[in-house]
């Protein structure tokens, strides 16, 4: 397991890259372990009951919802339109229903505003079932793996931790504002990915944020009928599933059995997904030989400097696409539970030593708060920020100043 855990790791750092002129980058994806559990609630409404026993075969899942940066990766490769991006009539046409109430797209906003590159790392939203498996389609054609959605089994067996499982009220904690974005306190909005506590499995925002397309037709009466082993929902029926709640959810709502569904082509804000793939081999067949983690050689330097970590420095918080570098902070540190260490923030040379010594407080800061989201003890870590650097003849930018914007890990 740790050896997957591993390659995993190295996946999400964007070692793997595709033999293209433009490289697609694999998700960042989670291992979860088959297993046996209860699906269902006895105390929801009809849809949940009754509350009967599923076994499922291991599975990987998306660490993170599909994001606006990913998805726009999708278009600018395809030139897809989405649902929300085409006339109505199509469904007229066919004697569907239309959909429901315009209000937006994946890439424009209520009332035709934009949506900023600012929130490429928040989840894409106004995206219909269809425009969901168009994603997965292309990124299993882009990378040669059969990437889906998940199964509404998979979705509530994960949410629930799969075996790691400690029986938690939410998704991950029995405190909804520590671990979703929902009505109470979302400011009416999506956020970025991972900000709030991930799961017993290290997945985000199941609860909330957005609310998550399953492959499965939805049945309000499937409960009574569902086969044990690996159920993949009804052979038929006019709407999908729909699972986790949103940034505009109310409490009742958030709890991990509650049940949704729509027509597939409809979209709306809180509407979006996440990746899946099956099984173990498939994995095994795309990991990259590298040979270690970031800082297997702490235990014996005693010191590791990193690279590559981004700041949003005015909000002291660690960009999204540097998640799979503290992912594998997170991993060494899980590994070595012992082990206490120092977080040294340094950075470029601005010219005043007040401020340098206030961005790379902040940068170890950064780091510090992103790895106890995780789940390190803070006990275990200390900060402290050095400033700048000394300049170094061939490391500095055109304006003259030091590109020396690294952390570096020390034992204590």
């Amino acid at each position: 397991m740790k050896k997957n855990l591993f390659l995993l790791t190295l996946i999400m750092l964007g070692c793997y890259a595709l033999k293209s002129q433009n490289p697609v980058n694999m998700p960042i994806l989670t291992s979860v372990d088959g297993g046996t559990f209860m699906m269902g609630n006895n105390a929801g409404t009809n849809d949940e009951k009754p509350e009967h026993k599923v076994t499922l075969n291991s599975f990987f899942l998306g660490k993170y919802e599909v994001t606006n940066a990913e998805f726009k990766k999708f278009v600018d490769a395809t030139g897809y339109k989405t649902d929300a991006e085409q006339p109505d009539s199509v469904n007229k046409k066919h004697g569907l229903p239309p959909r429901g109430i315009n209000n937006g797209t994946w890439k424009m906003y209520m009332n035709n505003v934009p949506v900023p590159a600012a929130d490429s790392n928040k989840p894409v939203a106004n995206i219909s079932w269809h425009d969901a498996v168009a994603y997965c389609n292309w990124l299993s054609q882009a990378t040669g793996k059969k990437f889906r959605l998940p199964t509404e089994a998979e979705w509530e067996y994960a949410a629930k931790g799969g075996a790691k499982s400690k029986g938690y009220k939410y998704v991950g904690g029995n405190n909804l504002n520590e671990v979703a974005w929902y009505v109470e306190n979302s400011d009416k909005r999506s956020h970025t990915i991972g900000k709030k506590m991930p799961n017993e499995l290290d997945i985000y925002d199941m609860a909330g944020n957005i609310r998550e397309w399953c492959s499965d037709w939805y049945s309000d009466t499937y409960y009574k009928t569902s086969p044990e082993d690996n159920p993949a929902g009804p052979d038929r029926g006019s709407n999908r599933v729909v699972r986790g709640g949103s940034w505009g959810s109310e409490e009742g709502r958030m709890r991990i059995s509650y049940r949704n569904n729509e027509f597939p082509y409809n979209s709306a804000l809180g509407f979006g997904f996440r990746v899946a793939i099956s099984g173990e081999p498939v994995i095994k067949k795309v990991t990259p030989a590298i040979d270690k983690n970031l800082l297997e050689d702490l235990d014996s330097k005693g010191f590791i400097d990193i690279y590559g970590i981004n700041f949003d420095i005015n909000k002291a918080i660690v960009k999204a696409e540097s998640y799979p570098i503290i992912e594998q902070i997170t991993t060494y540190l899980k590994d070595h539970p012992q082990m206490k260490v120092v977080i040294e923030g340094h950075t470029d040379n601005t010219g005043s030593d007040e401020l340098n010594m206030k961005l790379s407080d902040k940068r170890a800061a950064s780091i510090k708060a992103e790895l106890v989201k995780r789940g390190i003890d803070t006990s275990r870590m200390e900060t402290k920020g050095y400033g700048a650097s000394k300049p170094v003849a061939d490391n500095k930018t055109a304006a003259g100043r030091t590109q020396n914007r690294r952390v570096t890990i020390k034992k204590q």
